[in-house]
């Protein structure tokens, strides 16, 4: 897989074109909008256009070659219209290629493209593909990612890897990290959180474990903008009954946890956890949540508070519209070139402002590192 990590000398931006919603597909059209933001990630797909892809084995990486290979790049003509430039936008064109991956995102689904039952979470369809996408891509590099049969996504089931670590103030703490298979697709929206638990009487434990997209609990009073919910996802908390290996069974003490990021991505990707699934049916969070154009990570968010690689600007958003988390619609926002913004719903394009993305009701967010 040499020809996938080498640069490319030239990506253009891709002429901008709707999706075809036959059915139930707008969770399926504004995630695939969204990513065709990320340039690293566009970049990856015109890479993998050149490789000789095996039809068997690998639905999802054949249905992204298909779809980049639709795109046009653009003539460069624009105009202005109400200070606002209009691109060229291609024909709409219906997602087909990726029939055989909706068939195993949900299996209890008997139509796909031709039009669907019900509506999905945008978030989970997202989750699902960039696992089966960096699985795919691991297979064709001829690693293995499975044990036995068993689908290991992003870990690997190989034993965990020990140590111990002085960090600040001469405390040490033991490390335990998850063996984890790198490919083309977790090195542009991968990175690493650090878990440390520290109980009363026992070193720290600390566990490394990899992620492609941050989850971010947005129920708290205290959480007003992501930057919020992002403080709030570092901030330590108190364990109930924990145990240590030490007090064995009967023993409980006191414990914090605190997580915080050890390896910061390309492509962070951040799920606004608007929806909950209970006993009581399916509920959605509509709660007013500001977001900027230029997020900076703050440094007690980090396990090495540097400066190098917290500024981030936002390139897409995807959004919920309705009341209902299993019905309602999804579209997306997502910064084309010369930094215009185009709303995609469905099969219409229209270009918007910055005032129109910086709304407070995004669920999933798409930021580049600067």
């Amino acid at each position: 897989m040499k020809a996938i990590n080498e640069p490319v000398k030239s990506v253009k931006d891709l002429l901008p074109r709707g999706l075809i919603n036959s059915g139930n597909l707008c969770f399926l059209n504004a995630t695939l909008q969204a990513l065709m933001s990320c340039s690293p990630f566009v970049q990856l797909l015109q890479e993998l256009r050149t490789r000789d892809i095996p039809k068997a084995g690998y639905p999802t990486l054949t249905a992204f070659v298909g779809f980049v290979s639709d795109f046009d790049t653009p003539s460069g003509g624009s105009s202005k219209k109400k200070n606002i430039s209009v691109l060229d936008i291609g024909r709409p064109f219906s997602p087909s290629m990726f029939e055989a991956v909706l068939k195993n995102f949900t299996p209890d689904v008997p139509n796909s493209i031709s039009g669907r039952p019900r509506q999905e979470d945008a978030q989970e369809f997202l989750s699902f593909i960039m696992d089966q996408m960096h699985d795919e891509l691991l297979k064709l590099q001829g690693e293995s990612t499975s044990i036995n049969g068993a689908n290991t996504a992003l870990v690997s089931l190989a034993e965990e890897d020990e140590w111990e670590t002085v960090g600040p103030k001469n405390k040490s703490a033991v490390t335990r990290t998850q063996s984890f298979l790198p490919s083309a697709l977790s090195d542009i929206f991968g990175g690493q959180l650090k878990s440390v638990v520290k109980a009363q009487g026992n070193k720290a434990s600390a566990t490394v474990q990899p992620f492609l997209l941050l989850h971010l609990d947005i129920y708290s009073e205290a959480v007003h903008t992501i930057e919020d919910a992002l403080r709030l996802f570092s901030a330590p908390e108190n364990l109930e009954g924990y145990r240590t290996s030490s007090t064995g069974n009967a023993g409980v003490v006191t414990a914090k946890k605190s997580v915080k990021i050890q390896t910061l991505s390309k492509i962070l990707i951040l799920h606004l956890m608007r929806f909950s699934y209970g006993s009581q049916g399916s509920t959605k969070l509509h709660k007013s949540v500001r977001f900027p154009l230029q997020l900076v990570l703050g440094r007690d968010l980090l396990v090495t508070p540097s400066a190098e690689g917290r500024k981030y600007e936002l390139v897409a958003t995807v959004t919920h519209h309705g009341r209902d988390p299993s019905k309602g619609h999804y579209t997306a926002d997502a910064r084309y070139f010369n930094d215009q913004w185009l709303h995609f719903d469905d099969a219409s394009v229209t270009a918007i402002g910055t005032s129109k993305v910086l709304h407070d009701q995004a669920y999933v967010l798409f930021y580049k590192q600067v």
